[in-house]
């Protein structure tokens, strides 16, 4: 039983990636059931499909696995280097003269850098604009780390996924920043480890010294009382207050620092709220962001849509579906192209029925609007007819934006390429015009935007 073709994985992509890489020949039965598979379907539900289709029939595939792989043994070993990390913090924290732990570097080093660094990332977010503008220093550092023990180095499914953008570079930066925020959750479990082994196995007092004591008396408490407002209602033990904190004050000639049990409930507490929660709740984020992107997958990209092309292309043949009705034909430039001319080749090809037909870039703006307005009565879509040696990248983009505007985000939008021969005799374009076609109908990653290119009726078809 073949995979649900609407759910991919990082290790789907990666291999899918892979083999369009390698651009192997396909074979015609792997064709057709590409086709078979995709049949009933449009756009990028079509795409999903057919294309999970032909991973699972062209061979299987390693790269997927392998990268895959390394990424969890990166995170098993990092994160127990982090959360030996964590363990060696606490300790290192440790005043040996005192017996003690210093709560403000406690709360300064080990919470406050950690947002710090947050509140950053967050920052070059912003700058970036979304989460897939660029790599972070982690991600880049993890990425390729994980290549390298893949046997990857450069593969050609890494530049192509970084290259190409959209949903699939977005699947791999945030399975790494979610690598990222598991070594967080690790390094804060480290923290509560050894915090909480040092309270079980020492006596542990904590203490805070400064030269200007009311300041940080003050500041102190009502840091206190920030941090623990989360857990304050239903654990004020856990809470100091003001005698606490005079209690924890340093006093030159005492041999060993207070230990009053209300701060190491407190910093347990904090680092758990503080530290570990933001981390979970990112890593969460992270997760289904990324199950996001892997759904959102549309194989716009140029390398997708030729392999699209040859997979479906022996299939636009005649066939007994029954023609759209209500397409609106649009003659791009008014060519000597008449609807009797090509009415054939719409409903034997391109499985379509006209149901309008206007001229536009050449009319009155009275005639443009009329075209407008037609737009929101094709049910069917849109056909944009042109001439081989006409297009116009800028004003064809400038139309599809505002086709696009006009029908809605689902509205099939085709583009018909046919010259005119003598007498106004539709006759196919040139192999060079096709691929200039081809290449700007790409550029334009509309998933509901497809080339199609006039071709005389076969003898006996």
């Amino acid at each position: 039983m073949s995979r649900d073709s609407s759910r991919w994985t990082l290790e789907d992509l990666i291999d899918f990636e892979s083999g369009v890489s390698v651009s192997p020949d396909t074979p015609a039965v792997v064709r057709e059931a590409v086709v078979s598979e995709a049949r009933g379907l449009t756009g990028v539900a079509a795409r999903r499909a057919g294309f999970r289709k032909w991973l699972d029939l062209m061979g299987p595939r390693t790269e997927g696995r392998k990268f895959v792989s390394a990424l969890a043994v990166l995170g098993s070993v990092g994160g127990l280097l982090v959360f030996l990390a964590g363990i060696s913090a606490v300790v290192g924290l440790v005043d040996r003269a005192r017996g003690g732990i210093h709560i403000t570097l406690f709360l300064a080093v080990l919470i406050g850098v950690q947002w710090l660094l947050l509140v950053l990332a967050g920052l070059a977010w912003c700058v970036r604009g979304r989460a897939s503008g660029g790599f972070s220093g982690v991600q880049a550092m993890l990425g390729g780390f994980a290549r390298r023990i893949s046997g990857g180095g450069e593969a050609p499914w890494w530049g192509r996924l970084m290259h190409d953008g959209g949903a699939a570079r977005s699947a791999v930066l945030w399975r790494l920043a979610r690598m990222a925020q598991a070594s967080g959750v690790w390094f804060n479990l480290g923290l509560l480890a050894g915090l909480g082994g040092m309270i079980l196995v020492r006596h542990i007092g904590f203490f805070w010294e400064t030269t200007t004591e009311l300041a940080m008396h003050s500041l102190l408490g009502r840091l206190s009382v920030v941090l623990s407002a989360p857990w304050s209602f239903w654990w004020p033990g856990a809470v100091p207050d003001a005698a606490a904190v005079d209690a924890a004050r340093w006093v030159p000639g005492r041999e060993l620092a207070p230990g009053p049990a209300v701060w190491w409930e407190f910093l347990l507490m904090v680092t758990l709220v503080w530290g570990l929660l933001p981390r979970l709740v990112l890593w969460l984020l992270s997760w289904r962001a990324g199950r996001v992107a892997l759904g959102r997958l549309d194989f716009q990209a140029r390398s997708h849509r030729v392999l699209w092309r040859e997979l479906t292309g022996a299939a636009r043949v005649d066939a007994d579906d029954k023609p759209l009705d209500g397409v609106l034909v649009l003659d791009v430039g008014g060519t000597q192209l008449t609807e009797v001319g090509l009415k054939a080749f719409l409903l034997r090809r391109m499985r379509v029925h006209p149901a309008a037909w206007h001229s536009v870039a050449v009319m009155d703006p009275g005639a443009e609007a009329e075209a407008s307005t037609a737009l929101t009565r094709a049910p069917a879509g849109v056909v944009l007819l042109s001439e081989g040696w006409a297009l116009s990248p800028p004003q064809m983009s400038a139309l599809h934006a505002k086709i696009r505007d006009h029908a809605g985000p689902g509205a099939p939008i085709k583009f018909l390429v046919a010259n005119s021969g003598d007498g106004g005799v539709p006759v196919a374009p040139s192999a060079e015009e096709r691929r200039e076609w081809e290449r700007f109908v790409d550029s334009l990653r509309d998933a509901e935007a497809e080339v199609f290119f006039y071709e005389e009726p076969q003898l006996g078809v």
